[in-house]
């Protein structure tokens, strides 16, 4: 996906949920501009959600290309290791956009190829408490 289809669909998702009647919901585009691709480190998910605050409520937003990659939630054990042996939830319509509801941590990983050992996963915990972009001045 371009660059410009991206800040596009970035536009557009924002100004949908900017209308929505919750004012303490946060998005995050996971990945930031880069989105959900093979990263060239394998730390750099876990580097973009260590600032951040993940609340319940807050929305996931994946971005990436259907057939190209996809989203699987997935246990700790199966994260680590990079297998699916208890998976669960899969997405493979991108991009797509998931609501976290439930407190704790969250495993995500692209179940294409040998994308998840090449760093393409995510861990996360959500909070009982606003989220936020780790930076000072998000709203």
């Amino acid at each position: 996906m371009a660059k410009t289809q991206i800040y596009l669909f970035l536009f557009a998702v924002m100004g949908c949920i900017l209308m929505s009647p919750s004012s303490s919901t946060f998005i995050h585009v996971v990945g930031g501009s880069f989105g959900w691709g093979i990263p060239d480190n394998t730390t750099f998910y876990q580097d973009w959600a260590k600032p951040r605050t993940f609340g319940v409520g807050d929305k996931l937003v994946f971005l990436y290309r259907t057939g190209v990659h996809d989203v699987l939630e997935v246990s700790q054990k199966d994260f680590k290791a990079c297998t699916q042996n208890n998976v669960t939830a899969m997405h493979f319509a991108g991009p797509t956009i998931l609501e976290l509801t439930e407190p704790g941590d969250h495993y995500y990983y692209c179940g294409v190829g040998a994308h998840c050992e090449a760093g393409q996963k995510l861990k996360i915990t959500v909070c009982n408490k606003l989220g936020s972009s780790g930076h000072h001045s998000h709203n």
